[in-house]
């Protein structure tokens, strides 16, 4: 078990130094930028990151979003180390200049890459099944640096290839790869949560008549976004890239401005960081913060749409957060309490069906026996309405 161990110390640092390079010092550079600059900077993040698609890394499909759920189910297949350069330069485009993405997905195609040339190392010819272990567990480890979350790496890379599966027989070399991971980022430069419970209130029938309700709200918002993807994409193949990045940077500048001028912050860059500490640092009127979810998640569909080079992995959690806090106003329940967490991990776990990573966010983040239990119960509700709906179109229903 060492391979996954080296893996995930590689990729905690890398991702650490790309991420906290362009999120922490970019974008938070051009967010500074006086006046409606950073509105302006913001139109020249697609068309940059379809150019670095085009010319470096030659190849605009799959989308890096996609690209390791691909390599995933293709027989054979290896993570294509020539496109890894120019892929993180679209994403670095992307990110920087305040798109609404984030590294997740380069930060699952680092350590997947990382965990191909291990076992190239390793053996001169190795078998397949070796491989795909060790692409597995290193882009695990690249969703645990970035996401601050070592169980969710941990399942991520076992569960999201798949609707209804996952590859329990690969736990083992993820789990060590994701803890790695996750303890060389914290060392670096800290860990950024993206909920942080403030208290747990007891679980009184209010709470859970809210949670439920909180649940079926963030079933039925993950599948209208998975809908607006599909038919995003589907309107996306009647277009060049070109087009699509001049239309969606267009959007994405307009979207930018009308969040600024809502909520005086940058609410659309990056992967939803700066969203969420806008919605939880103070109590803002239930209409004001549905009108910041409708700008937030509208970014990221035009990202997506104009060919972003990020993912939308910590976007779907900061959708159900705004979700959350806007229902919790609504209810009356004070603030910093456990709807914002349980909202978040629902609606990522409806969007990607990832219910068992989603379920283990709330266990990490709120350390509390009766509010996993909860979580599990809403995690459950949000597959169910959920359906056989995706945000992933490259996902398949079952292992062969």
């Amino acid at each position: 078990m060492a391979a996954p161990a080296v893996i995930g110390a590689l990729t905690g640092g890398a991702v650490a130094a790309l991420s906290g390079g362009v999120e922490g010092g970019v974008m938070a550079a051009v967010a500074a930028l006086p006046g409606g600059w950073p509105a302006v900077a913001t139109a020249f993040a697609l068309p940059l990151a379809v150019l670095a698609a085009a010319t470096v890394t030659r190849s605009l499909h799959p989308s890096t979003a996609e690209l390791y759920i691909v390599t995933y189910h293709t027989p054979g297949a290896h993570v294509p180390l020539r496109q890894v350069p120019g892929r993180l330069l679209a994403a670095i485009a992307t990110v920087g200049l305040g798109g609404s993405q984030g590294f997740e997905s380069p930060s699952a195609l680092i350590g997947s890459a990382l965990g191909e040339c291990c076992a190239r190392l390793r053996r001169f010819a190795p078998a397949p099944d070796e491989v795909r272990t060790l692409v597995v567990a290193g882009a695990g480890a690249g969703i645990a640096a970035i996401f601050s979350s070592p169980g969710v790496g941990t399942l991520y890379g076992l569960e999201v290839p798949f609707r209804r599966d996952l590859d329990a027989p690969r736990f083992a070399p993820a789990a060590i790869a994701a803890a790695v991971a996750f303890a060389v980022r914290t060392a670096l430069i800290g860990a950024q949560p993206l909920v942080a419970l403030t208290h747990r209130p007891p679980l009184d029938a209010a709470l859970l008549g809210a949670i439920v309700l909180l649940a079926i709200a963030c079933g039925l918002g993950a599948r209208l976004f998975a809908a607006a993807l599909t038919a995003l994409r589907a309107l996306g193949k009647t277009h060049g890239p070109w087009a699509r990045a001049a239309t969606g940077a267009g959007v994405l500048a307009a979207l930018a401005w009308c969040g600024h001028a809502l909520t005086g912050r940058w609410i659309t860059f990056g992967p939803g960081y700066v969203a969420a500490a806008w919605t939880l640092g103070a109590a803002h009127a239930p209409a004001v913060l549905a009108a910041a979810l409708v700008v937030r998640a509208a970014g990221t569909l035009a990202s997506v749409y104009g060919g972003g080079g990020g993912g939308v992995f910590t976007s779907l959690a900061c959708t159900g957060l705004l979700m959350s806090v806007c229902l919790e106003r609504l209810l009356g329940h004070p603030p910093g309490g456990p709807l914002a967490l349980l909202g978040a991990a629902t609606f990522l776990a409806s969007g990607y069906r990832l219910p068992l990573a989603g379920v283990l966010l709330v266990a990490e983040q709120s350390r509390d026996l009766g509010l996993t239990v909860a979580g599990f119960v809403a995690v459950a509700i949000g597959q169910t309405v959920m359906g056989d709906a995706s945000v992933s179109d490259a996902q398949r229903d079952r292992r062969a």
